[in-house]
């Protein structure tokens, strides 16, 4: 059944390379193909040549007059607000104002990171609580569910028609295109130049096992960020910091993936890039982070850990490694697949109701 679906979130401007961001993007373009969409971008201008994106500038409630008569006037039967917050109790007011903006419509927030509630936030949730939550944190999801609000688990999506496994001759390709070592053993991160994502580690993956290490980071740089990258740069990793439209090819050219991100604060629940490299099906090495360890056994290529430690000697396991099906372990996630099942929910849930 075709539907009119608004996706509200803070912004949706380019360059698509920050999770939340990329999440809206990825519901927009997949939704697309089927339904009637809206992107609003509401803290942000967007480009005009941006497919069912529009920019409607509001304050940090959403009170704004331009977006009520937007939103009224693509009368939506769904707005998905993906909030660039956790789901805290300023998310669920806003979620309530767009409620008030349409109220045909069934509003849902998507929430990306945990969030601990006291007795008087506790209280306030259940006055503004949108008609369902979906979170990419059991924490998040168990205290809303005790309070009574509908909530779902919704982990991120990959693109497996963009991220597809490199033949070696296309490895020693894209290595020759980026002037990287053609046959250096490589291991790859990408994601924000913080201090929290423990991205120094990669120095020590390097000067251990000397291995061609690569950061792909946020073109946004300020004098921190400039220190971090320095340091990497100085010990060995090679920094990439601007926007690739063709990410895929990094994963394409890399051994594997290094994910040492321990705090929930400095990722999205199920980061994308965990998703990206095993859909191009190379090993991934990892902390037991966020919702992945729910979704996937360990094996075939996937390696967790819990520790610095763990985390470096891993890639000696993944050196010895006669094959691996990375791809196939991240198969059922694809956009399609999360985009149809958040609908079915929704659909669900109204009829509960």
């Amino acid at each position: 059944m075709r539907q009119s679906i608004c996706i509200i979130s803070e912004d949706l401007s380019p360059p698509i390379d920050e999770g939340i961001k990329s999440f809206a993007h990825s519901l927009i373009r997949t939704w697309s193909t089927e339904h009637r969409v809206l992107g609003i971008s509401v803290q942000s201008e967007v480009d005009a040549d941006i497919p069912h994106v529009a920019s409607v500038k509001t304050n940090k409630l959403l009170l704004s007059y331009r977006l009520w008569a937007k939103v009224r006037q693509f009368k939506p039967d769904v707005t998905c607000y993906v909030t660039s917050a956790s789901a805290t109790v300023f998310s669920f007011l806003r979620s309530r104002l767009l409620k008030l903006y349409w109220r045909r419509a069934s509003v849902v927030l998507v929430s990306f990171q945990p969030q601990k509630y006291g007795w008087i936030s506790r209280r306030l949730l259940s006055l503004f609580s949108p008609d369902m939550v979906f979170a990419q944190n059991e924490e998040t999801m168990r205290q809303l569910c005790f309070l009574r609000c509908p909530t779902y688990m919704l982990p991120s999506g990959v693109d497996l028609e963009k991220f597809t496994p490199a033949s070696p001759e296309r490895k020693v390709e894209l290595r020759t295109k980026y002037e990287l070592d053609p046959e250096a053993y490589t291991v790859l991160h990408v994601g924000h130049i913080t201090e929290g994502r423990n991205i120094e580690l990669l120095t020590e993956v390097h000067r251990r096992h000397g291995a061609q290490v690569i950061f792909v980071g946020s073109s946004l740089l300020d004098n921190d960020r400039t220190a971090l990258t320095d340091r990497l740069r100085e010990n060995g990793v090679r920094v990439f910091n601007e926007y690739f439209h063709n990410i895929e090819e990094f994963y394409q050219l890399s051994d594997c993936y290094f994910f040492p991100v321990f705090s929930d604060q400095d990722c999205i629940g199920t980061p994308l890039s965990v998703l990206e490299a095993m859909a191009c099906n190379i090993p991934v090495i990892s902390v037991r982070y966020g919702y992945l360890p729910s979704m996937f056994e360990e094996g075939q290529g996937l390696h967790f850990a819990d520790t610095f430690d763990e985390l470096i000697q891993s890639i000696n396991r993944v050196k010895q490694l006669n094959g691996y099906r990375t791809r196939e372990k991240v198969a059922a996630y694809s956009w399609q697949k999360i985009a149809a099942n958040l609908l079915e929910q929704v659909r669900a849930n109204e009829v509960k109701s």
